[in-house]
């Protein structure tokens, strides 16, 4: 009997072990490491931030989109303010904000008028459950941001007027006095 069950457990251990082998493809695609996003342009600081924004809150989406301008357009669906639009050139001298709604039990990132204590809020940019969500659409806009070509810095003073360069000419040898001689 037991030269019997010798072959069937071999058979059946190879059946087992070609199972779970089979559910094994690989590490799950939530393991790997994220671009980081100093590294990374506007093109893909925007697609990080829209996938974010897929996923931040349950029932609620933010759509995020860039122009050559630096105008960005973030329309959400879902959550408290369905439909709702929004259009905000970058510029530098922005700040991105993080508050925590104690009521809801959400974070809520800003986009900001300067990085002053009086800051206006200029629109909200998506709602999160985790600080780690907020956090990283917070340094994906600050990034986007200050890569923003062609976006005029509003926080310093505007530069001096260009004047024509002065041209002198070079002081005139000194004359020398030539001895009778």
């Amino acid at each position: 009997m037991a030269a019997l069950c010798r072959p069937l457990t071999a058979r059946l251990s190879a059946a087992v072990a070609a199972l779970l082998l089979s559910a094994c493809d690989g590490y799950p695609s939530e393991d790997t490491v994220p671009p980081n996003p100093f590294d990374i342009d506007n093109t893909q600081r925007l697609q990080a931030l829209d996938a974010l924004g897929a996923k931040a809150m349950r029932g609620e989406r933010s759509r995020f989109a860039l122009d050559e301008a630096c105008r960005l357009s973030i329309t959400r669906s879902g959550g408290p303010r369905p439909g709702e639009r929004l259009q905000q050139a970058l510029r530098r001298g922005m700040d991105v904000g993080i508050s925590f709604d104690k009521a809801e039990g959400v974070y809520e990132v800003h986009l900001l008028s300067d990085s002053g204590p009086a800051a206006r809020r200029l629109g909200l940019l998506l709602r999160s459950a985790t600080w780690r969500q907020a956090a990283q659409a917070d340094l994906l806009v600050q990034l986007m941001i200050r890569d923003c070509s062609g976006a005029p810095d509003l926080s310093a003073a505007p530069p001096p007027p260009r004047t024509a360069p002065t041209t002198q000419s070079p002081p005139a040898p000194a004359a020398t006095a030539a001895r009778p001689g």
